[in-house]
């Protein structure tokens, strides 16, 4: 195990979420926040493999800021604060990446087979 390939699973397991999360019609876009947004690794691999634009946000404390307004929220006034897009990533078709999703879904399943 590689921290390339530990890379790779992980966000293939992102993208697995995602495609569950579109099928019953619930993603409406896919925010880059935190370190995620500082890695240009990850800009340039999470469009193509999710299949879907990535805005990617100025670096700030969303972390602290979603927990802020999980906490301001009562029911019929949910706070809003502002976002600030550094940029957006959008899928490039790369037909190597739909390849190597196809061929990790096919491993996937095989191994979930053979797990139950």
């Amino acid at each position: 195990m590689t921290r390339e390939n530990l890379a790779r699973s992980a966000v293939l397991s992102v993208a697995d979420c995602l495609d569950i999360l579109r099928r019953v019609d619930v993603v409406q876009r896919v925010l880059l926040i935190g370190g995620g947004a500082k890695s240009e690794a990850l800009c340039s691999v999470f469009p193509d493999t999710l299949g879907i634009p990535v805005t990617v946000l100025e670096t700030g404390e969303h972390v602290a800021l979603g927990a802020a307004r999980q906490k301001a929220w009562t029911p019929g006034e949910f706070p809003r604060w502002s976002r600030t897009a550094s940029r957006e990533l959008r899928p490039s078709g790369d037909a190597g990446v739909r390849e190597f999703r196809r061929r990790y879904g096919l491993v996937r399943r095989a191994t979930e087979a053979e797990l139950a």
